[in-house]
């Protein structure tokens, strides 16, 4: 692609023990052991004119606040403006509570200032090891996961939906150097990292691929990026290291195949643009809110004198869900017409462009884009420079289900609206047509 410059690194993000877990809101303690270390990894790409940044992390997701420390600190050190900045968390389960969640674990803020300062590190040691470059992106097929929103009974509940949307694939670019051997391998694919839900952090499938990819190149640094997996859990799910060390392998085999089968990446410069979409929220009635309340504190009041119930587990679970109830009851009676911002970004490396959503989208939205954009490949992540929580498809809404109905309680104090589809896609192809002719 042109005259490039590419430069990676990675350092270990591993939390100390007694950091809460994140992703699940039944553990009853925060962490106890390490069964697998957690990285951050960085790649920079220079064309000479700008730098694009893309870090991928061992985390559920960046807080906002964390993104924008981390994009002070690169262009701190770096120069590199914040908008050229993509930070993708893997959406593990079996890492550190690094986002403001409702019920699921404290956030520590001795580790998120080290987490800070190791991620803008990496960059900046990814832009000391520039070194002249060519890319080449490519695709293989892979099924490490299922659509988890199955019709049961006339409910719509988190189980295996053998009809729903699924992207068995894996999307990769990889980086050679002058030498004509690779030194880097982002690769990506749609799948919750699920399986593990003890009090052990481990990377989960992302790190045992990333692992996989290793034995097979020593000298490259393979990096996950998340794509669009908020209806897809990995499949099987049953809580074993077994079962998430051989999806790993599945997902490392098939990225070294896309890598091995990739095609160059075509001329053209970089590209950079961010957009906001405010998405409208759902406002419930004052009788509705009430209701929660009333159910939300007989759930307290019944807990609080359960001598089985930690008191972790207690108040993480009961005063986190009191606390929303409370607040939800609130946006009823202030009423109005509140919006959810929603920032949308996008590189364009040649002919290959990355959409990046702050969101648990539908897979959906990854298909789409798999078939409508104008750029040869375009690589949809979601988790990405933050987390408004579950961004589900229109269809999704009168179908109901977690995604739709509960989770957003975990995330903030309102859902957004079924106007979501529509609002993110037309923004998301004008950008891609503006950038594809620009």
């Amino acid at each position: 692609m042109g005259h490039v410059t590419v430069g990676v690194a990675e350092v270990n993000i591993t939390p100390p023990i007694g950091v809460s877990l994140c992703g699940f809101g039944s553990r009853k303690g925060p962490s106890e052991s390490v069964h697998d270390e957690l990285f951050a990894r960085a790649l920079v790409i220079d064309d000479g004119h700008i730098r694009l940044v893309i870090v991928t992390a061992d985390v559920i997701s960046f807080a906002p606040d964390l993104v924008v420390r981390i994009r002070a600190l690169v262009e701190k050190w770096t120069q590199i403006p914040g908008a050229h900045v993509m930070l993708n968390g893997s959406h593990l389960h079996s890492g550190p509570n690094v986002m403001t969640f409702r019920g699921m674990g404290y956030r520590d803020a001795s580790y998120e200032d080290m987490l800070c300062r190791k991620v803008a590190g990496a960059v900046k040691m990814a832009v000391d090891a520039l070194q002249p470059a060519t890319l080449f992106h490519g695709r293989a097929p892979v099924r490490i996961g299922h659509n988890r929103r199955e019709m049961r009974q006339g409910r719509m509940v988190l189980g295996h939906n053998p009809k729903g949307a699924e992207a068995p694939y894996v999307d990769v670019l990889r980086i050679d150097g002058a030498n004509g051997l690779p030194f880097g391998l982002l690769f990506c694919t749609a799948s919750h990292p699920v399986n593990l839900s003890d009090l052990s952090f481990s990377a989960e499938f992302p790190g045992f691929a990333v692992q996989a990819i290793r034995r097979q190149w020593p000298q490259v640094m393979p990096m996950f990026a998340q794509a669009c997996c908020g209806d897809i859990n990995c499949e099987p799910k049953d809580g074993t290291l077994d079962t998430s060390e051989r999806l790993g392998a599945l997902l490392g085999a098939a990225a070294f195949t896309a890598a091995i089968q990739a095609k160059p990446v075509l001329d053209g410069a970089l590209r950079v643009l961010c957009r906001t979409v405010d998405l409208p929220q759902m406002v419930p009635t004052v009788a509705d809110a009430e209701k929660a309340v009333t159910t939300a504190q007989t759930e307290w009041d019944q807990a609080h004198h359960d001598t089985k119930i930690t008191p972790y587990y207690f108040a993480q679970r009961y005063e986190g869900l009191l606390g929303w109830a409370k607040d939800y009851l609130a946006a009823a009676q202030k009423g109005g017409h509140p919006v959810q911002p929603f920032d949308i970004q996008i590189f364009c490396v040649g002919d290959v462009a990355f959409v990046a959503y702050p969101g648990e989208m539908f897979v959906d939205y990854q298909l789409s884009l798999d078939q409508q954009s104008p750029f040869d490949r375009t690589f949809a992540l979601g988790y990405t420079n933050g987390c408004i929580g579950y961004v589900p498809t229109a269809s999704a809404y009168p179908e109901g289900g977690y995604e739709v109905d509960q989770a957003f309680k975990y995330y903030g104090t309102l859902m957004i609206t079924s106007d979501c589809e529509r609002l993110i896609k037309t923004a998301t192809y004008d950008m891609l047509h503006t950038l594809s002719h620009g």
